[in-house]
Formats: structure tokens, sequence, C-alpha cells
């Protein structure tokens, strides 16, 4: 569904026609016309409400009576049957009749036609596009392949870094800088920081194909890294990555770069640096000269060129810059949480199961379920541990988590009695933690709902009057009605009974004393 919200952002807030949305979004054109059609048949209004989600705006624009299956039109994959004809025994009669069988009746078309068509393409893939330089329209973006270094300033150690160039395809204004690495981090800063030096944003970005800025390379469906693809939203600008092993595609990045390594790091080549900020000084000296430095057959500069022609023409800045962001895709477990870097957060339980992206800054996690933002989480730097919120949990967990000795009690005292509350304390003191203390409470509440308030306090109040405190000999004696049988058969005072077998303290006190007698006497 982002390809259609990228679509309809493409028509009706760049004003792009129709072509061009196509060959940015890699989108067919009668894709993108049917698209335009179905969002004014669907009678919505631009820019889309923030409450309409992913499936709302499915379901206007495909209404289940207007699903049909449809039938791919024929290929002319003629770059396989080239390739193919490469293999020993191939040939293009042999490739037509298996291109036939393939293909309904009414598509196929004649072996000559077939053969018309593929000595066309055959002779075309010699053929160069010229580019034509539109101010404001492109951005080349590449790394040199030549690096620097920066020395430690107390071990000495070298350490290289990387050569971030950024090319303007109209005025050939030239941007540059070092980083420490290649990563996403680094990748998108330099990004934020070419922009501003640009003092606007084009409305394309070519890349080549490093893994900050494509997750996989791919001649006519290239998958843009996440975390690359919501910094270019962001901008408002699109991604065009060059093809593989196609250099001609960022001919002027290659040019940047290679301008780049003999104006500014050859001239530093023999320079000490002991810090990456000292480093990218030097570096912007070095390229304030060279956007300056006029053309040899052209009159002007770099520098004249884009602020006469290119800045005018650039899209404006968003009033901040960009936060970095890492994005990806993570599953959530059985336990309601998904684990982003090393630290795990909590989602609704009834998602467990589910995919969600994820949108990592510095300071929070967004968690999004079909372009809906679920939940949003201050990160937490803290490996292996979790952050949980109550309202994700389910009703049982939850108990058990805000189970305390307290408020147990107090169920105890007003629900039931002292007696009550009196055996509930006394079962508590015996466990440590909240798991058992919760498994006992929810245990006396059982024995309250299957035999009430009554004979569950005067139970206990046996229990306590015998010492009984375990819950197992408490439901024995309510499963037993042993509680009825003692309360009609135990006297009031058991002191008053009689018996020759029973001989009481007075007996015991008299034989104590006779024995201290003995021992002085002797």
């Amino acid at each position: 569904m982002r390809k259609i919200r990228d679509v309809l952002e493409c028509i009706f807030t760049k004003e792009l026609s129709v072509r061009e949305t196509s060959r940015l979004l890699r989108v067919g054109r009668r894709t993108v016309t049917a698209y335009a059609e179905r969002f004014k048949t669907a009678q919505l209004s631009w820019p889309l409400s923030i409450d309409i989600d992913d499936d709302q705006l499915e379901k206007a624009l495909f209404p289940s009576t207007e699903r049909q299956k449809k039938t791919d039109p024929p290929v002319h994959d003629f770059a396989a049957v080239h390739a193919a004809l490469g293999q020993k025994g191939a040939t293009l009669g042999i490739l037509y009749q298996e291109w036939r069988e393939g293909v309904p009746l009414k598509n196929q078309i004649s072996y000559s036609q077939f053969c018309r068509r593929y000595n066309r393409f055959r002779k075309s893939l010699q053929v160069s596009m010229r580019q034509t330089a539109v101010f404001g329209e492109v951005a080349f973006v590449d790394y040199s392949g030549k690096t620097l270094a920066v020395t430690d300033p107390d071990s000495g150690e070298l350490k290289k870094v990387q050569i971030f160039v950024g090319v303007l395809g109209g005025s050939n204004y030239t941007f540059c800088e070092a980083t420490w690495t290649q990563t996403s981090r680094d990748w998108i800063g330099s990004h934020s920081r070419m922009f501003e030096f640009f003092g606007g944003v084009p409305r394309i970005v070519v890349p080549d194909n490093l893994k900050a800025g494509v997750t996989k390379a791919d001649r006519f469906a290239p998958v843009i890294n996440e975390s690359y693809n919501a910094m270019c939203r962001y901008y408002g600008t699109y991604v065009f990555p060059a093809r593989p092993r196609e250099p001609r595609d960022k001919s002027k990045a290659e040019a940047g770069v290679l301008l780049a390594q003999r104006w500014i790091l050859f001239s530093l080549r023999s320079r000490k640096f002991f810090s990456l900020n000292e480093m990218n000084q030097e570096i912007g000296a070095l390229l304030e000269k060279l956007n300056r430095r006029s053309f040899q057959k052209l009159p002007g500069s770099r520098f004249t060129k884009w602020l006469e022609f290119e800045q005018p023409a650039l899209m404006p800045l968003p009033a901040q810059r960009y936060e970095f962001a890492d994005w990806g895709k993570v599953r959530a477990a059985q336990d309601y949480h998904v684990c982003v870097d090393r630290h795990f957060y909590s989602v609704p339980y009834h998602l467990k199961g589910h995919e969600f992206e994820y949108c990592l800054t510095a300071h929070s996690l967004d968690l999004l379920h079909r372009g809906k933002c679920i939940v949003t989480h201050t990160r937490s730097l803290e490996p292996d541990k979790a952050t949980t919120l109550a309202e994700h949990q389910h009703p049982s967990h939850r108990a058990v988590l805000q189970w305390n000795e307290p408020q147990a009690l107090a169920w105890a005292t007003t629900e039931v009695g002292l007696n009550t509350a009196t055996l509930l304390k006394t079962q508590l003191a015996k466990v440590r933690g909240y798991l058992l203390g919760y498994r006992i409470t929810q245990a006396m509440k059982e024995l309250f709902k299957s035999y009430g308030k009554t004979r569950l306090e005067e139970a206990c109040t046996y229990a306590v009057k015998n010492n009984v405190t375990g819950t197992h000999a408490l439901r024995n004696i309510l499963s037993k009605n042993l509680d009825q049988l003692l309360k009609h058969d135990e006297p009031e005072n058991p002191s008053d009974i009689a018996h020759q077998n029973i001989r009481g303290a007075d007996y015991y006190s008299e034989l104590l004393q006779s024995t201290n007698n003995k021992e002085i006497e002797s």
C-alpha cells in the first residue's frame, strides 16, 4: 500500500505526469493511471486524512466486487533470449518454439516478426543514452575508492576514513566530506549535510548499490534500504539507483569522485590529521576552491551555475534536519514482545505472532502494523531487558504482575473475615516473590467462590485454632465438610473433657517438681 501512497503523492502533491511517476517509482504507467482513476472514483480527498490507514485505503480503492484476476500480457524478454543464444546448440527457432508454447494463441507473433524484434534489440545493446542535465532534478552520490587516515593522538594508530561525494546534475556543484564508515548512519548523515550544503533538495538521488542504500540490487526492481528510503521520503526526494555494473548511470558521480581525488585527496596526502573535524575543515576549504574554479570550455564555474540556476530549482529544505532512524521488520513472539537492538518491547497481546515495521531513533521506537503506528516506546539501552506497558498485557498476566500482599490481605478482611485474613497472612509469610503470593491468593479466592463467605471463614477459624496453614488441608476440610462436623462436635471448653488417659497440666507440673527435688538431694 505504500506504493499507492507514493503514486498519489507524485500525482497530486508533486504534480508529476503519469510517465514521470512511472519512471520514478518503477511502476507501470497503466498501474499509475489505474490508481489515479480508482482514487477519483472512491471520492477521497487529498491529502488523505491521518485516520485512513492501509486497510481503509485498500477497501476504498479496491472493493471486493471489483477484484478480478488479470492475465499478464505477453512479455518478450529478448535479454533472456540473447543470453540463451550464448549456450551451445541454441537457435532462434528453438527459442521461438519454447516461447510460443507458453503464450496464448491470440498473443502470439510470427517467427519472422520474432526475429526482427530480436535483431532490433541486439542492435540497441551498444547504444548509450545521453543524459540531459536538468537543474534541480538529480544528485549523484558515491564513495571514493581512495581514502585518507586520521591519526590517534595517544597511540599514533592510523584509522582510515571514507570519502563521500555528491554532485548536482545540472551545475556539477560538488559536495565532499569524510566519515568514519559507510554504514547507514554515516551514509544518511552525509546526505542530510549534502542537502544543506546544496541549499535545497533535488527531486531524485542516484546512489550506487552499496548495502546502506540498496538492500537488494536488481536491474529492474531494486529493493531500497528502508532506513535510506525513510530519509528520502522525509526530504521529499526519490531514490533511483544505478544499475549494477553500469557506471555510466552515475557518470557525474564518477567524475566528481575523480575530481575529489585529484584536487582534494591528493593535496592532503602528506597532511597528518588528529580528528575527523580537522580533516573536514581542510576538505571544505579545498572544496570551495574546486567549486569556484572556472570551467575550461564553458563560461562560469560550478558555483556560479549553482547560484544562478540550480539553487532556485531545488526543493526547499525541511525546518529541521532529519533524525537518523533504523528501519526494519520484526515479528512479535508468543510473549507479545519484539526484540530490537537487544532489548524487548511489548505490543498488544492480541498481535502476538504478527510482523511489525520498526523505526528506531536515538530516543524512541515506533512499531507499525500495516502502515499504522501501534505504539511508541522510549528507547532503552539496557541489553536483554524488557519494557512492558500494562495496557499491552493479557488481563491474567496483568493481575499476576500487579499483585501485592496488602491488597490481598485487604480483600480477605473485607470480603471474608479476620480469620481468613490471618490464615492468608500466615501462608504468605512462608513464601517469597509475587508469583507464589499470587497463586496462594488465587487459591483462597477459588475457595471463596466455591464455598462462600461463611463456610470459608469458619474453616479458617478452625485452621487458625489448630495451627493448620496449608491450602491443601484447608481445601480438604471444606470438601469433606469437616468444618461442619467439627462445628457440632467440638466442646466449648476442651479442659472439661474427662478421660483416664488425659493427665493434664497439673500432672506434669507435679512430675517436674519431684524430678527437680531428686536432683537437689543427689
